[in-house]
């Protein structure tokens, strides 16, 4: 009887990059060799001096090859060990789901269990598989760049997937192609659970820059010790790259709103099946997401609370609780935005261009039964205005991240003051 091994696919993966640097040194030096030319004279004015250089020159083309022989051989190594690790981390999740469906499901799960073991199951195992596919597509993808844009954001997708695959992160929608999809489920979703939030991130979401999101969802969960608040992270749309151009455009918005509605109503069935209907769901939007999630309300959003934070609108076409549908009359609004945020710009304005698919509604700070919560202090205390406000908001800490904490938990909120009229003499 043989003894059995064991195979670590992420120490497979790192052979793999472990390999790529060195096919990547070994290139540098085979242009350097390849590069250099000998001239007749290199070795003085004697009659040999010709005969000479010409043997060195044959010697470094000789070298020049035999390095790049290999490099062939190394990145023939490199793409067998990511495609290896792939392969096991397929076969891993395949035989997992097998086991899965011969046990039964747990009608009642722990308090530390994941919603993995509930009705996302399925999807959360077939999207490990789609990760670990992309980690290793990716992996060769970066090996052929050179823009150290495009370098820096194959890594920073690498890093995510490498993280996904190890931390078990639970991955609801998944699809690396163009600037990449994806929703995470941060927490779990369990009869104890009470609080439920579906974040919508804005203008430059992609793949490589979801994780910072992603963190947000874990600080708000991180924040409640009785572990009954849970948060889904959703970028499962194609998103504006560009604040000047894209950003004012409504289309994006109402590409994505009728997905985010119909993933509301798939995530209301789970909260509900889980809770008995015991839990509340608030949708955050933060910049364009505002915009995404005002018309996925006006669709008829299945959530109990909507939080507009630095939010460009309440979305195209929403210039009253006239334009929502009774089905969200009894839905609680708020909404925040830093002083002399860029937003303010876009928050109700461009209105006569509407006809032309720009702009993104009323603003939310003053739309009729919208609660406008204070932002503007960081959690040093020190004042958070301007640009930087627009993504430092979502800081832990600060006097913003604390109302979004507050609203999702249905906790203490700080009301914006207001305003007092000046007395004329």
């Amino acid at each position: 009887m043989t003894d059995g091994y064991r195979v670590v696919p992420a120490k497979l993966a790192t052979a793999a990059s472990g390999l790529d640097g060195r096919a990547g040194a070994l290139r540098t030096v085979q242009q350097a060799v390849a590069g250099e030319r000998v001239p007749a004279t290199a070795f003085g004015q004697v009659s040999a001096s010709s005969g000479c250089a010409a043997g060195l020159a044959k010697t470094l083309s000789a070298l020049a090859a035999d390095v790049d022989q290999r490099i062939v051989r190394a990145q023939v190594l490199r793409d067998g060990l990511t495609a290896s690790s792939a392969g096991y981390r397929r076969a891993d999740e395949q035989v997992a789901a097998m086991y899965r469906s011969l046990l039964p499901e747990d009608p009642v799960p722990s308090a530390g269990k994941s919603a993995s073991s509930g009705g996302w199951a399925g999807t959360i195992a077939a999207n490990r598989t789609k990760v670990s596919d992309a980690l290793a597509a990716e992996r060769t993808r970066l090996a052929g760049l050179s823009d150290p844009d495009a370098v820096a954001r194959s890594k920073r997708r690498i890093a995510l997937y490498q993280s996904i695959l190890d931390d078990h992160r639970q991955i609801l929608r998944f699809d690396p192609s163009g600037n990449g999809r994806i929703a995470e489920l941060v927490g779990s979703i369990q009869p104890g659970t009470r609080n439920v939030g579906l974040f919508v991130p804005g203008v430059h979401t992609r793949m490589d820059t979801f994780q910072s999101y992603a963190d947000l969802g874990r600080s708000l969960v991180a924040a409640d010790p009785s572990g009954r608040t849970a948060m889904v992270v959703w970028a499962d749309g194609v998103f504006p790259q560009n604040v000047t151009t894209e950003g004012a455009e409504a289309s994006y918005a109402q590409t994505m709103a009728p997905n985010l509605k119909a993933f509301g109503d798939e995530l209301r069935g789970q909260v509900d099946a889980q809770t008995g209907g015991a839990a509340t769901i608030t949708a955050i939007g933060h910049s364009y997401g505002g915009a995404t999630v005002g018309l996925a309300d006006q669709q008829g959003l299945p959530v109990d609370r909507v939080l507009h934070v630095e939010s460009a609108g309440m979305g195209h076409g929403v210039w009253s609780p006239a334009d929502l549908p009774p089905s969200q009359a009894g839905v609680q609004r708020y909404s925040m935005t830093a002083p002399l945020d860029p937003i303010i710009l876009a928050q109700g304005n461009a209105g006569a261009l509407e006809w032309t698919g720009i702009g993104h509604g009323a603003d939310p700070d003053t739309f009729p039964g919208v609660t406008e919560l204070t932002t503007g202090h960081d959690a040093a205390g020190d004042v958070q205005w301007g640009l930087s406000s627009h993504s430092g908001v979502l800081k832990p800490g600060s006097d913003s991240w604390e109302n979004i904490y507050g609203v999702l938990t249905g906790g203490h909120v700080t009301e914006a003051p207001v305003p007092v009229p000046a007395v004329l003499p």
